[in-house]
């Protein structure tokens, strides 16, 4: 997996490209306590490259909401393939983490 992070304004867009499996979500867990230490609150994770996320990958999302809303910041998801949005229907993710159609609309909404 490939993890590519910027920033525009003042959130900060983490960009995944592959499958997130059990490795990959310990790669993305440290990038994302790096962006933590960094000071940001406002995070939008774009999935649009990513072809499969499993239950170590949601934990790590999870874990990252948590955090953030902790640090009175927030976590949301855009540019899901269906089979990805069935999986965080079918765990209630989507209720925890908002989910947008795209990055622009995702951040016209932080």
């Amino acid at each position: 997996m490939k993890i590519l992070v910027n920033r525009v304004d003042e959130v900060t867009v983490v960009i995944l490209d592959g499958e997130l499996n059990v490795d990959d979500s310990i790669v993305m867990r440290e990038a994302f306590l790096k962006i933590l230490k960094e000071g940001a609150k406002e995070v939008m994770v774009d999935f649009e490259k990513v072809t499969f996320i499993g239950s170590a990958g949601l934990a790590t999302l999870i874990e990252m909401m948590q955090l953030l809303r902790k640090a009175g910041g927030r976590l949301g998801c855009c540019n899901i393939n269906n089979s990805i949005r069935g999986l965080f229907e079918i765990t209630k993710i989507h209720k925890l983490i908002t989910i947008y159609e795209n990055r622009a609309l995702a951040l016209k909404s932080f």
